[in-house]
């Protein structure tokens, strides 16, 4: 196979999207499963087997009823449609070594035990009077315990949740917009989150929480320091903390005013951020399990000239980086719309193949099909395997 010879991705659930990039979607058996949210006019948590040769493929399995997330919400919420396409959808993330999945919903943190015989959702635990949860929400890797964030008249803190007994503490609060929380999976002590805000006027992005090394939170990079065009800071965003060290990838988005602009590894420890490959257009980042490779999607075309959002139009590119050299390989071109569908690329568990968000248009470009979809890493056949 020519090395410039692209696979088709293959369909894995219409009208269906993949979970947020930080967030894991996976469970089952070595994690042949994953979990999907549906958008076809209603809120439902389905799961389907990404590897084509799982024994228990075939039909997507329900996760967690659209009766009862209408139920569990609190009040009535409209779902996402495309004729809706501002309305928020039910994330989601799942334990990396339990299979507990936890969703933020409404005023309801929901869990649910994927590997119990009979899934049996509930509401683990409903923010309390005056404090509105945020949509996303962590669960730790052994399923115990969830982390949350909250905001009440512009105050946002984050607790930690007891899933067994809905019990809660809070661990820190800001006066500005923190959200994205997930624990660190290379070290659960350490929980990372974010400064949310425009990228382009937020300089500290990139925080984490820990009970003694950073009890109030702290700034993991100094985005000041790392920017060859001063005085503007690079722009980072949508970090994912990493599976094998401790720290996270994060983009340098094409828009910001400075660069170097690309996909960074960031560190807690002290170890100065690394700038592991140069791009202008990326969007999401993923990492493998075993650090060796990332993906990003893009804010158009790979090769459009420009950065950013210039000339971007309505496509983006599946990019494959060696984390080493910094080497990208473009996958697949995948469509995009409003979220949830952006493309959000993740690896598999086995790092064999690259799960996304897939919008498709006709030649007038109107959207004729929008889903999940799966491309191999290294398709068979190919030389020049990384």
């Amino acid at each position: 196979m020519s090395a410039h010879t692209r696979e088709a991705p293959r369909l894995l659930l219409e009208n269906a999207y993949a979970t947020y990039p930080h967030a894991n979607g996976y469970y089952g058996d070595g994690g042949r499963r994953v979990a999907l949210g549906r958008a076809a006019g209603v809120d439902e948590i389905v799961g389907v087997a990404w590897d084509a040769a799982a024994p228990s493929g075939g039909e997507p399995e329900v996760l967690v009823p659209a009766g009862f997330l209408v139920a569990a919400s609190g009040h009535e919420r409209s779902a996402w449609s495309p004729e809706a396409p501002t309305r928020s959808v039910p994330w989601f993330d799942v334990g990396l070594r339990s299979h507990t999945l936890v969703c933020a919903h409404g005023d309801a943190l929901i869990a649910v035990e994927l590997s119990d015989a009979v899934r049996r959702p509930r509401v683990a635990y409903r923010s309390q009077e005056g404090w509105t949860l945020d949509g996303l929400a962590g669960v730790a890797a052994d399923g115990r315990t969830a982390a949350v964030t909250e905001e009440r008249e512009g105050v946002h803190r984050a607790l930690l949740v007891e899933l067994g007994d809905g019990s809660s503490r809070e661990i820190l609060r800001h006066r500005w917009h923190a959200n994205h929380v997930h624990f660190a999976p290379a070290d659960e002590g350490w929980i990372g989150y974010s400064h949310e805000g425009p990228a382009t006027a937020v300089d500290d992005r990139v925080w984490a929480w820990h009970s003694t090394a950073a009890p109030s939170g702290r700034p993991v990079v100094d985005q000041r320091a790392l920017s060859h065009d001063p005085p503007d800071a690079v722009a980072l965003g949508h970090e994912r903390w990493m599976f094998h060290d401790l720290g996270a990838v994060v983009v340098a988005y094409g828009e910001s005013p400075a660069g170097p602009r690309g996909v960074y590894e960031v560190f807690v420890d002290g170890r100065p951020p690394r700038l592991v490959s140069a791009g202008e257009r990326d969007w999401h980042v993923g990492i493998s399990r075993d650090g060796r490779r990332l993906v990003v999607d893009t804010t158009g075309p790979a090769g459009a000239p420009g950065r950013g959002w210039e000339h971007a139009g309505t496509s983006s590119s599946i990019v494959l980086i060696d984390a080493v050299t910094g080497e990208r390989r473009t996958l697949v071109e995948a469509g995009f719309i409003a979220h949830p569908y952006h493309p959000h690329p993740s690896f598999t568990p086995d790092g064999s193949a690259v799960v996304f968000n897939h919008v498709e248009r006709d030649s007038a470009g109107a959207v004729v099909r929008r889903g999940v979809a799966i491309v191999d890493v290294d398709p068979p056949g190919r030389a020049d395997r990384s």
